[in-house]
């Protein structure tokens, strides 16, 4: 078998830069990187990918349909029991169970990263630590929400999910309900052009002065480092809603290995156990503009400071944020909820019915039953 690797990873810098250094500095084999867009990355079924790639850079959500569909091995045939502990044990948050089903690891966390309030350095003195603060800052400072793709309804997760446990509704009916009204009255304070965009398109907006805060989208510490004439960016814990605790959904990636390809997997390991390796994770992924979902990266001084405080500022965020459920169906409905949450933000469809529905479905879904669109609208 040849030892040549082909991987897909998804296309910023975050994800590319690191990977492409660590090919130029590092003995292991040798890995050819393809990228794909973060739409494709969020919502691509991975068995479309798993016959051209060897490794996979993938989303924790997507993990029921990869499974059902056999496009991906999981590393308990690949690397043995100690070696896996190991990694579990340096990884930081929920991202190591994120990506653990059915007693099989699937993918190991190669990035960390949580939904956290963002703005212009200096911007305020603190930023809002709850909801109600929110929409108090937001009369006065000029405020995006992040709604594009899946994050209108991230954003509801967020705040309503329920009870962050696998018991009862996904949204807990009455939370849900409320956070939707205050997501309205925010939203219609805010910079229509930036909010239907993505975390992307919201730290760009920050960091060129179009907007000035963001209460909750996913964190991208590179923007500590602006461009000539930008604005550096600073973040927070997410913003509470119903109690103390900050209301974010887990994100980040994890490595995969597809099972529709003769992979060498001695090549494999062996590439695995050098870039995972503590000093490659907590020294040339940051310094290469990476997020890595290792302990030692999240935990030291020296990487906190090189990129203004990020990891400190949202270490609390990403210990407590929820993981999604990994059903096979689970990408369809993230989807389509989010374009009935931006309807119900536009005031074209009813709180209470939206939450209603979109339990009903996720229910349904559960329960192994074929369900079909939450709408019929926006796509």
């Amino acid at each position: 078998m040849s030892s040549a690797l082909r991987g897909m990873t998804w296309d910023h810098p975050r994800a590319y830069l690191p990977l492409e250094a660590f090919g130029c500095q590092s003995s292991a084999p040798s890995v050819h990187w393809d990228r794909q867009r973060l739409a494709d990355f969020e919502a691509r079924p991975l068995e479309t990918l798993a016959p051209d790639y060897d490794l996979l850079v993938i989303d924790h959500p997507g993990l029921g349909r990869a499974i059902e569909a056999e496009a991906i091995l999981p590393w308990d045939d690949v690397l043995t029991p100690d070696e896996l502990a190991g990694l579990a044990s340096t990884s930081v948050g929920p991202t190591w169970s994120s990506y653990r089903l059915g007693e099989r690891q699937w993918a190991i966390p190669v990035d960390a990263a949580t939904q956290v309030s963002v703005a212009a350095a200096g911007l305020l003195p603190d930023l809002p630590a709850t909801w109600a603060e929110v929409e108090r800052v937001s009369r006065d400072v000029r405020t995006a929400l992040c709604l594009g793709g899946p994050h209108a309804f991230l954003m509801l997760l967020a705040l309503g999910a329920g009870g962050h446990g696998d018991a009862g509704p996904l949204l807990q009916p009455g939370t849900a309900t409320d956070a939707l009204e205050l997501l309205r009255t925010v939203w219609r304070r805010c910079d229509r052009e930036v909010s239907v965009g993505d975390p992307i398109t919201v730290h760009e907006a920050i960091a060129a002065g179009a907007v000035d805060y963001c209460p909750l989208a996913y964190g991208y510490a590179s923007y500590a480092r602006p461009q000539p004439g930008a604005r550096p960016v600073a973040w927070a814990d997410a913003p509470a809603f119903a109690g103390d605790r900050p209301g974010s959904v887990l994100g980040g990636t994890g490595l995969a290995l597809s099972a529709r390809r003769a992979t060498d997997l001695e090549a494999v390991r062996r590439w695995v156990r050098a870039f995972l390796a503590e000093d490659v994770q907590a020294g040339l992924v940051p310094q290469a503009a990476g997020q890595p979902a290792h302990r030692a990266a999240w935990d030291s001084p020296d990487v906190d400071r090189a990129w203004g405080g990020y990891y400190s500022a949202t270490r609390r965020s990403l210990d407590a944020a929820w993981v999604r459920p990994r059903y096979a169906g689970w990408i369809g409905l993230q989807d389509d909820a989010s374009a009935l949450v931006r309807e119900v933000l536009e005031g074209r469809a009813d709180a209470t019915a939206a939450v209603a529905e979109i339990n009903d479905r996720h229910a349904r879904l559960c329960a192994g039953e074929p369900v079909g669109a939450t709408n019929g609208g926006e796509a």
